[in-house]
């Protein structure tokens, strides 16, 4: 998923922003997108302003804060050239939260204040993209670690997936208790059981057996949550298979959204 400079018939668009980015364009915000679990939020723009270089965002569904860790931050979404498309955006360089942003229809929301750098920069999307899951697309899991088995979402929640690992989100409290998979470390080791559901279906589409190592643990992702980053280990060919056309079906349907337009 590193960023590599765009090909030949989007070089005009590198330094002029205005034709990546305009209001109401529909993004994705991502933390270390260079890492082995980069974390992206889907997002849409309420301003920008080229000249300060400054980009105004929607808050992400599960905000982040201040205190977030992260050490690369990029804002990316789709672009479309006859039959090809690619993802492509810029690195943020800084950001502020803004807890009361007034819409144009004088609405008060929360918004992110984002400073960028030029170039725009393509982002590869194959194996390594996370593939952010939806009300259609989901994944259910059961997770094995220290003898205990935990299901989502009751206990933990799937975010995203490739064919390398997943995230999911954790809650630092259930039922006002300290949430006893808090207690994961980076390098541990687990096993989950996956559920591949595709709703236009009755039965998962693909049940996947994992094991895999935690290569990220964020505890500050936000006020309430963690976010654990997995990287699968030796997953199975056939159940590379099956994972990789869930994605990739699922994929097509969110570059369509994200671009508004058919595919």
């Amino acid at each position: 998923m590193s960023p590599q400079i765009l090909p030949a018939f989007f070089c005009a668009m590198t330094t002029d922003i205005n034709k990546i980015f305009s209001p109401s364009t529909g993004v994705d915000i991502v933390f270390d997108i260079n890492s082995l679990a980069p974390c992206s939020s889907a997002s849409i723009i309420y301003d920008l302003d080229p000249e300060k270089k400054e980009i105004i965002i929607a808050q992400t569904q599960i905000p982040f804060s201040s205190s977030t860790q992260f050490k690369e931050l990029h804002l990316t979404t789709i672009l479309h050239d006859k039959n090809r498309k690619l993802r492509a955006g810029v690195e943020c360089i800084n950001f502020k939260l803004l807890e009361k942003y007034q819409l144009n229809n004088q609405t008060v929301v929360r918004a992110v204040l984002l400073k960028y750098k030029l170039p725009v920069v393509e982002s590869n999307i194959r194996s390594a993209f996370r593939l952010p899951l939806s009300t259609k697309y989901t994944i259910k899991g059961k997770l094995s670690y220290n003898n205990f088995q935990y299901i989502s979402p009751l206990d933990f929640t799937i975010k995203d997936i490739s064919l390398v690992g997943l995230g999911i989100i954790i809650s630092q409290k259930r039922n006002h208790k300290t949430n006893s998979l808090s207690s994961i470390k980076k390098n541990d080791n687990l096993t989950i059981a996956l559920a591949l559901i595709n709703m236009d279906y009755n039965k998962p589409v693909g049940i996947i057996p994992v094991k895999a190592q935690v290569v990220r643990v964020n505890n500050k992702h936000s006020n309430s949550h963690s976010f654990i980053g997995l990287q699968f280990l030796n997953l199975k060919t056939n159940y590379e298979t099956v994972l990789n056309k869930f994605i990739h079906k699922a994929q097509v349907e969110e570059l369509k959204r994200l671009s508004r337009r058919n595919i």
